[in-house]
């Protein structure tokens, strides 16, 4: 089965059942299958007047990068690029030029869609120093709007001679790397149709589901929930307007399924739980235990409309926040995924749900535990028809992704509890933010490490009070000659050299990573970093420096 495929029978079997819900800048809208198809052939239209030429010698059709915010049309743009056969390459609207250019380039990228806000960055990532070729489409919207019927006639005709197979590649989904270089994962139509039939065989979803796309869809976390499930159901995907309207646009929506990062999620629960605590004072029946549940109720059901689950995944949740869900009648399943897997590698089952774990691995997914720890705890290894084919021209990274048996290594240290997953940590030095971004410590090392005046740094995630998710530091050592010399002072204090180099090293990182891959803390030393034998840094000694 094709993504496309998918669609198709989808616009089959419901062609007026509602697709999307958006707001048009003046009013909610719906557009259903029947028009998302007919829209898809205008933006087809469009792909197709790019004149991508053929696959290459590895049997890869031209890639096609999408760098937007959320929109209806980010959805259709996809389903026509790959409908055609190409693959699309989706980058984070939040990327710096530097980071950019370099998935253009290593993607070999022949063209790009993107909004207002990014294309300067895309101008500087490709018209700079060592350009990359690229055709860059602003406004899609716009230019989609403006495609006559007899070419999206003409496009329709097209499409039924270079559809894509199953196992052609979809996306090329570019995940931080250890080497400070992202890495692009390949994932092919099967790759996301089979995690998708996975799926639905563990959580039950139906047309009249309502999904709230909040996460951005660059993410696979949110393409395979906010996209390819609703599709394949025949359901409906709202779009909000922003997170300050999130409250507004539930009770305009009316969603039935919320797929949230941990970060948001304690955030709802926050703002419904501040909600019940007023209501309960303000009604003078606080001295009743029943009265709260009733509020309760009452707020929820305004709050949340329709809502009967909760889905959050991307980083560890709080019990605190999945029993206090419960406790107010919204339920709340945690599962766990990796972009190399399209995302999904485990979902609970939801009448046999444990709090703590993210349930059992797919159906359909073979595993294993690589060596055992004292706590009874390995590396989760898995393989399956959703795992990714392996890194885009990159055979080292891909060959140590994978153990000699063809299983993929997640990184994870996991224990199996009466079937259910338990995640207890991982293998790499990644770093789990609360919003559930991947962040590897490496990439952001490496710019530090490049500045002419940091002789030495390291880059650890660290803990604030209870929170689960991580924060990102660095601890970094200054060259002192350097910022003397720099600086044209023969005498400085080491005061006055930490707090310059934190400034410097703040402005290295604002010219080289997205805002949410910055240090918000830095800690200066003046003493070498503890290296092994081989010269690389003690990471283990450096654990937990930063917690506050």
């Amino acid at each position: 089965m094709t993504i496309r495929e998918t669609f198709e029978n989808a616009v089959r079997s419901a062609p007026d059942a509602v697709f999307q819900r958006f707001h048009d800048g003046k009013e909610w809208t719906v557009r259903t299958y029947r028009q998302a198809y007919e829209r898809m052939l205008r933006a087809a239209a469009v792909v197709k007047r790019l004149n991508l030429g053929e696959a290459d010698e590895d049997g890869v059709k031209p890639r096609v990068a999408i760098m937007m915010e959320n929109s209806p049309d980010w959805q259709i743009l996809y389903l026509a690029i790959t409908g055609a056969g190409f693959v699309v390459v989706p980058v984070d609207p939040k990327l710096r030029a530097r980071e950019v250019h370099h998935i253009l380039k290593d993607s070999e990228a022949k063209a790009i869609f993107c909004g207002d806000k990014q294309l300067s960055v895309i101008v500087e990532a490709t018209d700079g120093a060592d350009p990359y070729p690229i055709v860059k489409i602003d406004n899609p919207s716009d230019v989609i709007d403006r495609v006559k019927p007899e070419a999206a006639r003409l496009a329709e005709e097209w499409l039924a001679t270079v559809g894509p197979r199953e196992d052609d590649l979809a996306s090329l989904i570019y995940t931080s790397g250890t080497t400070g270089r992202p890495k692009g994962a390949m994932l092919t139509h099967k790759c996301f149709t089979a995690n998708a039939g996975q799926t639905l065989k563990r959580v039950q979803f139906s047309p009249d589901d309502v999904f709230l796309n909040v996460l951005p869809l660059f993410h696979a976390f949110s393409f395979m929930g906010n996209f390819l499930l609703p599709m394949t159901v025949g359901a409906s995907v709202g779009f909000m307007r922003s997170l300050r309207t999130i409250s507004e646009d539930m009770l305009d929506l009316k969603p039935t399924i919320l797929l949230a990062v941990p970060l948001l999620a304690e955030k709802l629960y926050g703002r419904i739980e501040q909600k019940i605590n007023r209501s309960v004072l303000a009604s003078g029946l606080f001295k009743f235990n029943y009265s709260r549940k009733i509020i309760a109720k009452l707020i929820v059901e305004r709050f949340g409309g329709k809502m009967r689950l909760i889905g959050i995944g991307g980083a560890p949740t709080a019990i605190e926040t999945l029993e206090g869900f419960r406790k107010i009648g919204l339920f709340v399943l945690e599962g766990y995924g990796i972009t190399e897997c399209s995302p999904g590698v485990a979902y609970p089952d939801p009448e046999r749900f444990v709090p703590g774990t993210v349930g059992p691995v797919l159906d359909g997914m073979e595993w294993k535990l690589g060596e055992l720890d004292d706590n009874g705890a390995g590396e989760l290894l898995v393989k399956g028809d959703n795992v990714m084919k392996g890194y885009w021209r990159n055979e080292e990274q891909t060959a140590a992704a994978f153990d000699e048996e063809g299983f993929y290594k997640t990184g994870d240290i996991v224990k199996i509890i009466d079937g259910n997953v338990k995640i207890c940590g991982r293998s790499k030095a990644l770093i789990v933010n609360r919003e559930g971004k991947n962040i590897y410590p490496e990439e952001i090392e490496h710019a530090l490490e490049h500045a002419p005046l940091i002789k030495d740094a390291i880059v650890i995630g660290y803990h604030v009070g209870g929170d689960v998710g991580e924060h990102i530091g660095a601890i970094v050592v200054p060259d002192e000659d350097a910022v003397k010399a720099h600086l044209k002072q023969k005498t400085m204090t080491r005061e006055e050299v930490a707090a310059f180099i934190v400034e410097y090293a703040q402005g290295v990182c604002r010219a080289s990573v997205a805002d949410y891959k910055q240090p918000r803390k830095y800690d200066v030393r003046f003493d070498p970093l503890e290296r092994t034998g081989t010269m690389k840094v003690k990471r283990a000694v450096y654990k937990g420096a930063l917690d506050e």
